[in-house]
């Protein structure tokens, strides 16, 4: 598992690349974490692409249900982009398309959350 950063406006773009399982979802949510603590409002918003996510583990889901629960409790938004057909199957199945806004493309995501951070995108 791979994670990558970019700020582009007022939104966080958190590339997941690889497998989130038991093994790894510690250490995805180490990584994850400190990005959720300013995720408030229209300050900061979190936009997760899985663009690069090829699997995703009931550990992995528990890390995402955590973290959008801290988000809420913040007043603040963390969406989900770019889901492959077997993770956007695993996210129907347990219901998570109902927990998080799920665009099909990170561009969709970010006209979505923030016009300022749609217009800065480079598609990179």
């Amino acid at each position: 598992m791979e994670c990558k950063t970019q700020n582009i406006a007022n939104v966080v773009l958190f590339q997941v690349e690889g497998r989130i399982d038991h093994t790894t979802a510690k250490a995805f949510e180490s990584v994850l974490s400190p990005h959720l603590a300013g995720c408030t409002g229209e300050e900061k918003k979190l936009l997760l692409d899985c663009g690069g996510l090829v699997y995703i583990s009931s550990a992995g889901l528990r890390v995402l249900m955590i973290a959008g629960k801290q988000c809420r409790k913040q007043s603040g938004k963390m969406v989900v982009a770019a889901l492959q057909p077997m993770i956007q199957e695993i996210f129907q199945i347990s219901r998570f398309d109902k927990v998080f806004e799920v665009f099909p493309t990170v561009r969709a995501a970010l006209e979505n959350i923030s016009p300022a951070a749609a217009s800065a995108y480079d598609g990179r």
